[in-house]
């Protein structure tokens, strides 16, 4: 695969950015609001060819390969939650994902994915989280980091997702 032109790497630099604000304010709202969306961020549960299965979900030291799995807890468990963002970075993980699998000898998914959303992206969150209390109470610091991917049935589809969380791991100081 040749080097990307400057222009790919512009686009894709807004790309990054974007998919950074969006999962920011998408998710933590989730987390707040509409916990029975919580899933539809993730990758759904799948074991590789190499035997890993993701997605990684650790959440404080819980440790979830199921986004179901992880939502419903977060649904029956966790009381109610505040997230305040202070702080938001991405970069580029992997500029060259490979394309998924299957998507080798099939030329309309190959069109698919363009070279400006085949790449992994870590993005890196903090800030503060009130737990229980919806205005007023303790906060808490957190630090969250996401390595996010492309999404494989997006299609052009208005309303999938367009990268999807394959590695989480949240930390709060309490």
């Amino acid at each position: 695969m040749p080097d990307p032109t400057a222009d790919v790497l512009v686009k894709t630099s807004v790309s990054v950015r974007e998919a950074a604000e969006t999962l920011s304010d998408t998710y933590y709202p989730a987390l707040q609001n509409a916990r029975h969306t919580l899933h539809t961020f993730y990758l759904p549960h799948t074991t590789l060819p190499d035997g890993k299965i993701v997605p990684s979900i650790v959440w404080n030291g819980n440790v979830f390969d199921d986004p179901i799995k992880f939502q419903k807890m977060f649904e029956a468990e966790m009381p109610y939650t505040f997230y305040d963002v202070q702080s938001l970075d991405v970069q580029v993980l992997n500029p060259r994902l490979g394309l998924p699998h299957g998507a080798e000898d099939n030329e309309e998914q190959r069109k698919k994915w363009k070279d400006v959303d085949n790449v992994s992206l870590l993005v890196m969150v903090s800030g503060f989280m009130r737990l229980e209390e919806r205005r007023d109470g303790p906060t808490k610091m957190f630090s969250e980091t996401f390595v996010l991917v492309p999404n494989p049935e997006r299609g052009g589809k208005k309303d999938v997702r367009k990268w999807l969380i394959q590695t989480q791991n949240l930390r709060y100081v309490v």
